[in-house]
């Protein structure tokens, strides 16, 4: 046996792979395929994305969830109302420790404070527009790696 260039390589597996014959699909596969694809076109319109769906029942269902949503509005207030008095309820029966404890939240809610208006709120703006250039950064790097690799573009 010759030695090989390794250039040669790629173009004589490929010249070998070119002369091979193409498998061929299994003589079921297209009924198949067919029946399936009728089973999904049969589905009944309930099974299917709602833009599909009838005028009538596309109406209905947000009718619901509008209700569903007006519901929620109502109820939630109650029960606010009522975890309010559960809390309070509880407070009342602890006592004395929860007078001590109103006073170290108020010190730690100053010393938060303090270091919001000292240390974060200046640099805060820097951060932010330093994370919008990385965004930005990522987005071109994803887009020329897009067309470096794969060779295309993005379709408007």
């Amino acid at each position: 046996m010759h030695p090989v260039d390794p250039e040669q390589v790629d173009e004589i597996v490929g010249a070998r792979l070119r002369q091979l014959p193409l498998p061929r699909a299994p003589r079921t596969l297209l009924p198949r395929v067919m029946a399936a694809t009728q089973q999904w076109a049969r589905r009944p319109w309930y099974a299917r994305a709602w833009f599909t769906w009838p005028l009538g029942w596309q109406v209905a269902s947000i009718a619901v969830f509008c209700a569903i949503g007006a519901c929620a509005v109502m109820v939630v207030p109650s029960l606010e109302s009522a975890a309010a008095r559960i809390a309070t309820a509880y407070i009342a029966s602890t006592g004395g420790g929860v007078v001590g404890a109103g006073g170290r939240l108020e010190a730690t809610m100053n010393a938060v404070v303090i270091l919001w208006r000292a240390v974060i709120r200046p640099v805060a703006p820097y951060v932010f527009a330093f994370a919008a250039l990385m965004c930005g950064a990522c987005a071109v790097f994803a887009a020329a790696l897009n067309h470096v690799a794969f060779g295309r573009t993005v379709q408007p």
